[in-house]
């Protein structure tokens, strides 16, 4: 019995220590010399067969592996149907380079290129998606019928679809059919994986889609067409009937034409420029364009203001007062919001933006609700000085508003790592745009409360100033890193916005939110720029109605120092003269320009020739030229001739300057911008309403644009952001109405030829007058018939209006005009402050390089001063 066990069980453990036996089937496979050679590496003695079918017995009895070079033909089936375990070469080559043990798959595997990948398929018919399933099983894939959080990637055929929608929410790539099979045509590369070529095989956000746009620009379209195109879409003109996506912007376009042919999907630009961002087709059902009827008009009244004059000067009263109550606005950050814009808010969650990122609804409502009690609580009969206090703290509360959307609208969400494709930038750029502004805003949020809990306690003694100086440390250090390097965070932006599409798309969703007040990113960087400049003037305000004896009055004085002395900090690096040089050519051209219109924190921002429409300034009809800075508007008669025209050296007169000065408008007065609507009677107007005084009653002032070359629009939108920023507002165009003409008595039609060709034969007359042809005795006839009903006063403060001339007035100051002379020039320069006094005024400010350089030197004054005085060619 021992003799007999002996043999049975050394012939078991033979079998035990049998190696796995390889096959290689088919000649081709016989010859390659790279296989043989990674199964000796692996110390495996291959077998060789033609069909492999011998094998296929003991195949039952001995782990066999079958390699073969082509997944296709008679044998590969045969062998298949016997349910063998097939492998391609790179299988093979792969485990030799890992020294890992060849596998034995229930499928027949050619490589492992798609190793760990979990695909599903969506727009594909069965016929379709079989032979991708089964190249994906050569390749060590797997197939799932649903989309789940396992899924690696969806294959798609399409941009809608269910599974379409919860692959983008859950950021799984979505890939094209032809993906596979490019990389099953490279499996035999050595080392391949499907990843390293998915990129080019992206499905992009509108596949197979057509857009129409409508209210665009053209630029604007143009541009939204040629992105429409690098991202897989087409486009058509408005009513083709291959048209999918009709895309609408939603700001410009109240009603839809009814006499097109309407695609199936109708939605805002933010559906646009969200699938841009997010690098795939967002859904339609969250950005639904709202069709909306023609709004009305803004007032009680009839839209026809017939009735007595009496009567239409009450209504235009009652007009003017309710535009200028609407014009009263709050930051976006406080004020209530309507259930349709939360509606907008709570978007699905592939949108960049969700409920999780905005405000809860409840928390929002919460603070209205304290505020509006505080409010209440707050006496009705305010001091002068408590009314520049509220001041203070309403534009703090604004600014801190502003600073909050920066950080967590744009910077919390350009940062997400877990959004579809990762963060939207490079954690450098992030670090370099918005690095400076947490310090910034947990100071101006410590100073805002500190202020709320002063006018919630109120009495004329509360130390507003020791507020600000408690703080002048922290801002000291938190100021001067954004302001030196802003110039390097423009350009960042602008950078990031031309290369990367994302960005790109982000800032425009962005754009459109109301927390953003319709703004730019760069436009909202730009308000800590601003900020201390505009303390410092609220606080010189707030001394001016604190007397001496109050504790806070020198608290105020030591706030404006330490601020300044900030500022003067800042600046040391960061001083330019272009400003300077515009504003100094400005006032250079208006004659009697007030020499306070210099100032450090003022800048120029565009000028427009209108023809004047009420009778308020220099009369009805007259051409005036607006020049518009930014936190004041000049405002100028035009004069149509100046220069001088005398052909004799000996009576050569000045040069006459093209405009003279009517007043200056504060733009903190203006309490809102009428846009009004174009018609027949009514054609390029505008105007503005404002309140000089709180005791003054609201006043208008209309005019037309005079310029073909000057857009009333973007004039309007400049003043508007104007206005906002020198009221620290987030949202600008809320400040503009837009009513029709007739409800504020408006009417252009009578500014036709006949008024013009009278204008111009006055013109024509005086010209003659003034000829140098004529004998000296008429000439001096004539000057001084023309010059007696001209007055010399000057008022720079206040808006003033031509008159007529005091009797008996002084005749020694009414040169003629053959008797002027350069020297004016001269007389006008004396008559302003010297350089220091111009650039170290009480309420002149400087910050960075959004301000005035340091006055001139002594020599490059007198360099100017001879440039002035130097006649003309």
């Amino acid at each position: 019995m021992a003799t007999d066990s002996k043999p049975l069980e050394a012939s078991k453990k033979d079998d035990e220590e049998r190696p796995l036996q390889v096959v290689l089937v088919g000649e081709t496979t016989q010859e390659n010399e790279e296989l043989r050679a990674a199964l000796k590496s692996l110390g495996i003695k291959p077998r060789k067969s033609d069909t492999g079918t011998d094998f296929i017995q003991t195949a039952s009895e001995r782990e066999t592996v079958f390699v073969l070079s082509e997944f296709e033909g008679d044998v590969f089936h045969n062998l298949s149907k016997a349910e063998a375990n097939i492998v391609g070469p790179p299988v093979i080559y792969h485990c030799a380079k890992e020294n890992k043990e060849v596998p034995c798959h229930s499928r027949p595997l050619y490589n492992t290129a798609m190793e760990g990948v979990i695909l599903c398929f969506t727009g594909l018919d069965k016929q379709e998606a079989r032979p991708l399933a089964e190249i994906v099983h050569h390749m060590g894939g797997s197939i799932r019928r649903d989309v789940s959080a396992k899924v690696t990637h969806l294959i798609a055929d399409c941009t809608d679809g269910p599974k379409y929608r919860l692959a983008s929410s859950l950021g799984t790539p979505i890939v094209k059919p032809d993906w596979i099979y490019k990389v099953w045509a490279d499996k035999d590369v050595v080392g391949i994986k499907a990843d390293d070529k998915m990129v080019q095989y992206r499905v992009p956000p509108f596949y197979k889609c057509c857009l129409c746009f409508y209210g665009f620009t053209e630029e604007e379209k143009k541009h939204m067409e040629e992105l429409t195109v690098e991202n897989g879409g087409i486009f058509a003109e408005i009513g083709d009937e291959d048209c999918t996506h009709l895309v609408v912007d939603d700001q410009q376009t109240p009603v839809l034409p009814k006499d097109i042919v309407l695609p199936h999907f109708i939605v805002r630009a933010e559906w646009f420029w969200g699938s841009l961002q997010m690098e795939a087709c967002s859904d339609e059902r969250f950005y639904e364009y709202q069709k909306e009827t023609t709004p009305g008009s803004l007032f009680t009244p009839g839209r026809c203001m017939s009735g007595s004059k009496s009567r239409k000067r009450k209504r235009l009263k009652e007009n003017i007062a309710q535009l200028a109550a609407e014009g009263e606005l709050d930051s976006p950050l406080y004020k209530r919001r309507s259930s349709s814009e939360y509606s907008r808010i709570s978007m699905s969650p592939s949108s960049f933006l969700d409920a999780s990122n905005t405000p809860d609804k409840s928390d929002v409502l919460t603070e209205t609700t304290e505020i509006e009690e505080k409010s209440k609580a707050v006496p009705s009969k305010l001091s002068p000085r408590q009314q520049v206090v509220m001041e203070l703290l309403q534009t703090e509360k604004n600014y801190v508003a502003i600073l909050h959307t920066i950080l967590n609208v744009f910077k919390s969400e350009i940062e997400k790592p877990n959004q579809y494709h990762g963060a939207i930038l490079a954690a450098q750029d992030i670090k370099l745009i918005f690095g400076n502004i947490p310090p910034i805003y947990k100071v101006h949020c410590e100073i805002k409360d500190e202020l709320m809990a002063l006018m919630e306690n109120w009495t004329e003694d509360c130390l507003v100033g020791q507020v600000i100086s408690q703080h002048a440390e922290a801002m000291l250090k938190a100021y001067p890193p954004f302001v030196n390097y802003f110039e390097q965070t423009k350009e960042t932006i602008t950078k990031c916005d031309k290369s990367n599409t994302r960005f790109h798309a982000f800032l425009k969703v962005c754009q459109s939110k109301p927390e953003c007040g319709r703004q730019s990113l760069t436009e909202l960087l730009i308000r800590p720029v601003q900020r201390l400049p505009s303390v410092s003037l609220l606080l010189g305000d707030i001394l001016k109605k604190t007397s001496q004896d109050n504790p806070d009055y020198e608290r105020l004085e030591n706030a404006i120092d330490l601020l300044k002395e900030i500022m003067t900090h800042i600046n040391e690096d960061k001083r330019k003269t272009e400003n300077q040089v515009v504003m100094f050519d400005i006032m250079n051209e208006i004659d009697n320009c007030p020499a306070t219109i210099l100032s450090s924190h003022r800048s120029f921002v565009t000028k427009a020739d209108v023809i004047e429409l009420s009778d308020e300034l220099s009369g009805r009809n007259f051409p005036l030229s607006l020049f518009l800075f930014t936190d004041t508007l000049e405002i100028c008669k035009r004069r149509t001739k100046h220069g001088s025209t005398a052909k004799s050296p000996a009576l050569r007169r000045s040069p006459q300057k093209p405009y003279k000065h009517l007043g200056l408008l504060q733009l903190k007065t203006v309490k809102r911008i009428i846009n009004y609507r174009e018609s027949e009677d009514c054609q390029n107007s505008f105007g503005i309403i404002f309140k000089s005084h709180p005791d003054d009653k609201d006043k208008l002032y209309s005019f037309m644009v005079d310029e073909t070359d000057v857009n009333k629009v973007q004039f309007l939108t400049s003043l508007a952001k104007s206005i906002a920023q020198t009221k620290c507002l987030a949202d600008h165009e809320g400040l503009i109405a837009t009513v029709e003409g007739r409800d504020l008595q408006i009417n252009t039609s009578v500014l036709g030829r006949s008024t013009f060709s009278r204008a111009a034969k006055i013109g024509k007359r005086v010209s003659r007058a003034f000829s140098f042809n004529k004998t000296p005795s008429r000439l001096k006839r004539a000057v001084s018939s023309v010059l007696s009903p001209f007055s010399h006063e000057n008022n720079h403060n206040t808006i003033n209006v031509m008159g007529t001339p005091r009797r008996g007035g002084d005749l020694f100051n009414r040169r003629q005009a053959s008797c002027m002379d350069l020297t004016d020039s001269i007389s006008m320069l004396s008559s302003y402050p010297s350089s220091t006094t111009l650039y170290q005024e009480e309420d002149t400010v400087s910050l960075g390089a959004y301000s005035l350089q340091t006055p001139m030197e002594h020599s490059n004054m007198n360099d100017y001063n001879s440039r002035l005085m130097k006649p003309p060619s």
